[in-house]
């Protein structure tokens, strides 16, 4: 009788500790979401972003639609600081929440960072006196072809999240949190309607826009367009020889 208990004490007691393990993923997984959870209501630290701020608005910033005008028509490279940028979105831009949640929530801020190679747009908006904040990252792609024209795309990421992980693409931050490019889908209707203000739109027949008229425009007709550490360089003329591939 003893012998035959054995094997079923041994098997029970195999099948418990397989039991535990498992309760015990899916208590690690449940914890993860819930602490991702809890930094997507983390707004961003913006506070390193040059130009933002209760003073953004105190000291007058330069028309860049005149400054970009300038650059284009004269033909000159033209350097565009972080600082200037969110001055000018800060005292030019009316940001205003839609839907059914309008009443409750306001968009005290939309910021421009500039890194190396890529801008990060960060809208804050305030629900109830908190704030949240949603980004997207871009980065610019140009390659100069055989015949002297120049491509160029405008990428919704900020590149991979690790030189040695070439994908996912980060797409931007939901608060805290770095986003795969592919969670841009739930807020890409609010970056759509930020760039409308500054764009002109599409021809509905389908042709090109014949003269720059509004700020991305402008930046849009650029031969070359070079995005650094706080500053957006952008020249008409592209007299720098050719263009590498952007990203990887």
């Amino acid at each position: 009788m003893g012998k035959d208990e054995a094997p079923a004490k041994e098997t029970k007691r195999k099948g418990g500790c397989l039991g535990r393990l498992v309760v015990l993923f899916v208590l690690l997984g449940l914890g993860g979401l819930a602490y991702a959870a809890f930094l997507v209501l983390q707004p961003q630290d913006t506070s390193d972003i040059a130009g933002t701020g209760p003073g953004a608005r105190m000291e007058k910033a330069r028309d860049l639609k005149e400054v970009l005008r300038n650059a284009s028509e004269r033909s000159y490279e033209l350097a565009l600081t972080e600082d200037e940028i969110n001055r000018y979105l800060a005292q030019t831009l009316k940001a205003k929440q839609s839907g059914p949640l309008a009443e409750q929530v306001s968009v005290p801020q939309v910021a421009v960072r500039l890194e190396k190679d890529r801008a990060e747009v960060v809208i804050t908006r305030d629900v109830a006196g908190h704030p949240f904040t949603t980004s997207m990252y871009l980065r610019v792609e140009q390659l100069e072809m055989p015949d002297g024209q120049v491509t160029t795309r405008i990428l919704r990421n900020g590149g991979p999240y690790h030189p040695d992980l070439p994908a996912p693409l980060i797409g931007g931050r939901f608060g805290k949190v770095p986003v795969p490019e592919g969670f841009l889908h739930l807020v890409l209707p609010a970056f759509e309607k930020l760039a409308a203000v500054y764009r002109t739109p599409s021809d509905p027949s389908g042709g090109p826009r014949s003269i720059p008229v509004k700020e991305l425009d402008f930046v849009e007709d650029m031969a070359r367009i070079r995005i650094e550490e706080g500053k957006l360089v952008l020249d008409p003329t592209g007299d720098q020889g050719m263009v590498p591939r952007a990203g990887p």
